[in-house]
């Protein structure tokens, strides 16, 4: 039993949690128009206690409802057994009631799932207790398999055959008992190891966060990081508050493929990773600064050029409006999101419309009025002045900026502690500080969106289903740091991929892809930050699209015998195993079907996995 500390009306009080790993095996049969729990598996963290099993989710609930005191259930992906929960509930006329806690009445729930399909818990109340269902994947964000390697735990995923004629109550084998058991062993024994670091949140993000403060006093905190949401603004610089106008420059990584090297066969090259990118960007190290605090804002041009853009005091955040078109030589840097004009994922070459072919300067509007091609965009400081070094900008119309003190160093403390776990440790402490050092930026770029899915039976298809509940009250990051961090990281590697302009094929985020074995300025070594790590060497490599190629690796740290990787968002493991054993490199392309893939589908009960194919589509 865990203690945690709860401060209610400024009053503090210990609260007593029980906290257990739990899973279900559903059933997976040919034809099946339901599905249902065949095994339910719990155990208790900080027991020695031999894992329960029952055979229905009946049994599971009514073992739950009579446990005594305070209870937290953790399930490894709750996406898929938190539908089968819900699923019972509702059917067993459990009532949605999104409300606090203490307002709950019995035979209530709620749940936390987001606009994007993100499960964070359910929380039911029964017999005047509260039970609480979390998502064990958000605050380990990996499988199973992959904790019990790098945690080092002395239970490990095992592998059973899924498919088969099964039900409720049906017979269990003595080997799916020791299947079953070992997937809730492996999941305590990695709960247990983060809790005795102090890391219960229910995010890893969370956590991260909890820790970055703990570092400061809380008013100090505020001053330094307040919600830039709730600073109200003129409506003259295009936005009701602070934090919608600094949201518009929040970009992500830099991924980008050259079109010259596109879908052809690559004779040899080199992969390059930046070690630890966003934690180096963070660290003082990098000579990176950091808004604080509140900004100023003004929409006088000359008091930009003089006192803000030159000021060794200030970081800014400028919105502008021009036509711009890319420099000979140099690679694109800018895309433009959610405008219908553009292609919110493509690096643009000019801002003329694509149009029939060919490029336009000039367009028609819905009301067939003729218009200039012309974008207002919204930058950091680092991506102002990429844009000015990698486009010629025409038309330039200063409009306003926002700008604040900067500060340096802000995360160092922070940041040293888990880079020097990371280099001195092994194991679950060398995995939970790489967990600590690259997962707090996100926090800091959040959102207030806090918009919700209400789930509800269909009653035309008899399964789960969900409407959409907008809403803004979330708690959000202070996203002028937020977007600064993101900013320097994707200056970082295109200032390493432009200076590798005639070798570079392709980058992702943290990592550089060149046709030669000898990279031009850029600072090698296997550990440092704000360095690159020589990752492999390859004699072949075919670049499909962003986030989809493949490379045969013969070097890492030292030869190796060849071996093919596969880089494919949104291809299963298995599907690349398949591809790798049936298919040459050069299949790997549009339109490829290869077996492996499954396609979850609800059906009532919850959901099942259809054997399906991965197809690479344009």
């Amino acid at each position: 039993m865990n203690n945690m500390i709860i401060g209610e009306n400024n009053e503090m009080r210990v609260k007593k949690f029980n906290y257990y790993a739990c899973d279900f095996e559903t059933t997976v049969f040919e034809g099946q128009e339901y599905t249902e729990v065949w095994s339910a598996c719990w155990v208790q963290l900080y027991s020695n206690d031999e894992p329960e099993i029952v055979g229905s989710i009946e049994e599971f609930f009514i073992r739950m409802f009579n446990l005594s005191g305070n209870n937290i259930l953790y399930f490894h992906n709750l996406k898929f057994d938190g539908s089968f929960i819900i699923d019972y509930l509702l059917r067993e006329h459990y009532v949605f009631n999104r409300v606090p806690e203490k307002e709950m009445e019995n035979n209530q729930f709620k749940t936390s799932i987001s606009e994007m399909g993100q499960w964070y818990n359910i929380i039911i109340k029964k017999n005047n207790r509260i039970i609480e269902i979390r998502d064990s994947l958000k605050l380990l964000p990996f499988s199973l398999k992959r904790i019990g390697d790098a945690f080092e735990t002395m239970h490990k995923k095992l592998e059973m055959e899924y498919k088969g004629y099964r039900y409720k109550n049906c017979p269990i084998t003595e080997d799916e008992k020791h299947y079953i058991k070992n997937d809730v062993l492996v999941l305590k024994e990695a709960l247990e190891i983060m809790f005795n670091e102090g890391h219960n949140s229910i995010t890893i993000g969370s956590c991260c966060l909890k820790e970055f403060k703990s570092f400061y006093d809380k008013i100090d905190y505020n001053n330094l990081f307040p919600n830039l949401y709730e600073i109200e603004m003129d409506q003259k610089y295009g936005q009701e508050n602070v934090g919608e106008y600094i949201r518009k420059s929040y970009k992500g990584g830099y991924c980008y493929l050259k079109p010259e090297y596109a879908n052809k066969i690559i004779k040899g090259g080199l992969t390059l990773d930046v070690n630890s990118l966003y934690p180096s960007m963070m660290h003082s190290i990098s000579g990176n600064f950091y808004p604080i605090g509140r900004p100023r804002f003004t929409s006088d041009f000359k008091e930009f050029k003089e006192k803000i853009e030159t000021s060794e005091s200030f970081l800014y955040f400028v919105r502008f409006e021009c036509r711009f078109e890319l420099k000979e030589n140099h690679l694109p840097t800018v895309q433009i999101k959610g405008n219908m004009l553009y292609k919110g994922n493509e690096y643009l070459t000019t801002s003329d419309i694509y149009y029939h072919g060919s490029y336009h300067r000039y367009y028609r509007d819905l009301e067939n009025n003729v218009k200039e091609a012309k974008v207002i965009l919204t930058m950091t400081r680092p991506d102002f002045e990429t844009f000015f070094k990698h486009y010629n900008v025409y038309d330039f119309k200063f409009l306003d900026c926002c700008y604040f003190w900067k500060q340096k160093g802000i995360f160092d403390e922070y940041i040293d502690k888990y880079r020097e776990i990371k280099m001195t440790s092994k194991g679950a402490k060398r995995e939970l500080a790489k967990l600590y050092l690259n997962n707090l930026y996100g926090k800091e770029a959040a959102s207030t969106d806090s918009s919700y899915k209400v789930p509800y039976i269909n009653p035309d298809r008899d399964c789960l289903s969900f409407d959409l509940v907008e809403e803004k009250e979330k708690t959000p990051g202070y996203i002028a740091i937020g977007s600064y961090i993101t900013s320097y990281a994707r200056n970082f590697t295109i200032k390493a991929a432009q200076k590798n302009y005639d070798n570079f094929i392709y980058s992702d985020t943290d990592s550089i892809h060149l046709t030669t074995c000898y990279p031009k300025s850029v600072r090698i070594h296997n550990k440092n930050f704000c360095c690159w790590k020589k990752e492999s060497e390859w004699d072949k490599g075919l670049f499909v699209r962003q986030k989809t190629y493949i490379e045969r690796v013969v070097k890492e740290d030292k030869p190796c015998k060849p071996k093919m990787e596969i880089k494919c968002a949104g291809m299963p493991e298995k599907a690349k195993q398949n591809f790798l054993a049936d298919y040459r490199m050069e299949d790997f392309k549009i339109g490829l079907r290869v077996k492996g893939a499954f396609k979850p589908k609800r059906i009532k009960g919850g959901i099942i996995l259809i054997d399906n194919f991965y197809e690479m589509r344009k």
